[in-house]
């Protein structure tokens, strides 16, 4: 009985999602936002995001909104050591600004791969965003390439179970070719982080990007300072399709 409850209550909470989702795409201004700096990748339609930290101190979402930006990717914590102070304020205001969300952990390897998974699973036992929960892979912690991808995938595989959410890969080509030997996680969509005018390098063990940080120095109506500026490869309906899949994949 109590597992069935457990379902219903996930199904209602992906039933909730799904609708809220649909409420961003009919959002006024919800189709083609403006790029916010310029790049020169001729890959398709993209739609413009930002990822943000306690680094970003206080943020007017709503600014942020009507500058274009349509999805926020938002610290969690750093490893197990530095939680976000300004998680909470960023998650909630960007949901009221309607721009969609997701959580993203910086992982340290060197620490343990399931009480990192434990913390990000604990922030969005409630309110689990619009987007898959990322894994921001920029450190090896000492570890060797084995170990490394080893501790990722349980990382991933803890995530996923108590979610239903398939995690996102952050990372950068250097990076995954001489820290992570090159694995083969291109199950999982690729979030590259390179910063480039031209086409961003893409780690063989995946066909293409997702989303692409192309700067860490990116300028925002309603951000006092720096921060990073992101892409998502595809049009803003399938941005939107994305995060409808991601929210009905948690109900299963």
């Amino acid at each position: 009985m109590a597992r069935k409850k457990t379902r219903l209550r996930a199904l209602i909470a992906a039933l909730a999602m799904v609708a809220l989702v649909v409420g961003y795409a009919l959002w006024p201004g919800a189709g083609p936002a403006r790029t916010s700096s310029r790049v020169d990748c001729e890959t398709g339609p993209t739609v413009p995001g930002i990822d943000v930290s306690y680094y970003q101190e206080a943020i007017s979402w709503k600014r942020v909104r009507r500058a274009g930006i349509r999805f926020a990717f938002i610290r969690v914590s750093d490893g197990l050591d530095t939680s976000d102070g300004q998680f909470a304020t960023n998650w909630t205001g960007a949901r009221k600004a309607a721009i969609l969300r997701g959580a993203y952990q910086y992982f340290r390897p060197d620490q343990s791969a399931v009480a990192q998974a434990d913390l990000m699973i604990r922030a969005l036992a409630k309110d689990p965003g619009e987007l898959p929960p990322v894994i921001d892979l920029e450190t090896a912690g000492g570890q060797g390439p084995v170990e490394l991808v080893e501790r990722v995938r349980t990382w991933i595989a803890r995530v996923r179970e108590h979610t239903g959410l398939e995690p996102i890969v952050y990372t950068g080509p250097e990076f995954w070719r001489d820290k992570a030997g090159g694995a083969d996680l291109s199950a999982h969509h690729l979030w590259i982080a390179h910063y480039t005018r031209g086409c961003p390098t893409v780690p063989r063990a995946w066909s293409g990007w997702r989303f692409w940080q192309h700067t860490d120095n990116g300028r925002v109506p309603g951000i006092e300072g720096p921060v990073d500026l992101d892409l998502f490869a595809g049009s803003y309906g399938d941005l939107v399709e994305l995060a409808r899949a991601s929210r009905t994949s948690a109900a299963r």
